[in-house]
């Protein structure tokens, strides 16, 4: 009966003199307040069973249940994660193509590459994910026992501290250049094939520190094979109550967190931004949903686009700032 209506309503539209411009202009509109009409799919800029996939998942799973349609999580690895952002970039801004994002897209690759692919000025935050802190981790068994003493070794041993990361200029690697930058220490990067492997080698002791994702790590620290020495949110991790922030060690510029959130293509029609920010609000404050997430190390956390687009800018501010100052190319 409604698909009947709605065709009488066109009909008439067109008869009373409005054309067809009138028309094309009239059924985005229909289409924006009957969304969503079919699946919504998500890219992801990595592969299955890491983080950035886990928690797109999980949040996309129940994302689908309260907007009453399937979401699809489709991985499209590839070029650093930009591969995902380029692809949506080139999509319909209809609401239907979507990307799930991370600091590295978000707040590096645009100053690190002339072309990423994508411009991310004009791509569309709808809400924040997830957010966790990183972690600064090193082997247990070296001469120094926290942040003080390992940068007072790195200024007394010119040459003696290396520290790795799962790749050339991503986050984790930027993040020990800023360390050295702001510490005034000098450290030699060893960059691996991945998370996994960077942390065998500080654990047979190829390198002595590394940053890395506060929920890839907490397995190995609770047995006692790495020790934390800091992490860089805001505040302490509840995972972790002893270890202290990197502003309470006296280095607030280290202060930054993991994001992962839910991005567009620009020109996305504002109801629709809308009404995907309202469905991640609802999803994250699902009970399970929360237990989920936090297990792993990854805090629940909504927003408006107002508010990722704000913290996108301010992160962006930071790496590109130290990726001038460090003459960084890529490679």
């Amino acid at each position: 009966m409604t698909s009947c209506i709605d065709f009488f309503q066109r009909r008439r539209l067109v008869a009373g003199g409005l054309g067809a411009a009138a028309l094309a202009a009239a059924l985005p509109l229909w289409a924006q307040d009957h969304y969503p009409g079919k699946p919504i799919r998500i890219f992801v800029g990595a592969g299955a069973g890491g983080t950035t996939d886990i928690t797109a998942r999980l949040v996309g799973a129940q994302l689908g249940k309260v907007l009453g349609q399937p979401v699809i999580i489709e991985n499209r690895a590839g070029a650093a994660g930009t591969l995902s952002m380029q692809q949506t970039a080139r999509a319909p801004a209809d609401g239907y193509t979507l990307v799930w994002v991370g600091n590295s897209v978000m707040a590096i690759a645009p100053y690190l590459y002339k072309n990423p692919g994508y411009d991310v000025k004009t791509m569309i935050p709808v809400s924040l994910g997830t957010t966790s802190s990183f972690v600064l981790v090193c082997a247990p068994n070296l001469g120094f026992s926290d942040l003080k003493g390992m940068i007072a070794y790195g200024k007394a041993n010119p040459g003696k501290l290396s520290f790795g990361s799962n790749g050339v200029n991503g986050s984790l690697h930027l993040l020990g250049e800023l360390l050295k930058s702001e510490a005034g220490f000098e450290a030699l990067h060893v960059p691996f094939k991945g998370g996994a492997e960077s942390a065998n080698a500080i654990m047979g002791g190829s390198v002595q520190f590394l940053f890395d994702a506060l929920s890839s790590n907490l397995p190995l620290i609770s047995s006692g094979k790495l020790k934390a020495l800091a992490v860089t949110g805001p505040r302490r991790e509840k995972a972790l109550p002893d270890v202290p922030t990197m502003a309470e060690l006296g280095l607030p510029s280290m202060t930054t967190e993991i994001f992962f959130g839910l991005v567009a293509p620009a020109g996305t029609p504002e109801p629709v931004v809308a009404r995907l920010a309202e469905g991640m609000k609802v999803a994250l404050s699902d009970p399970a949903l929360r237990e989920n997430l936090s297990r792993s190390g990854n805090e629940p956390r909504s927003s408006t686009p107002a508010e990722f687009r704000a913290l996108v800018d301010k992160e962006g501010a930071r790496f590109q700032a130290l990726i001038k100052a460090k003459d960084i190319q890529p490679e």
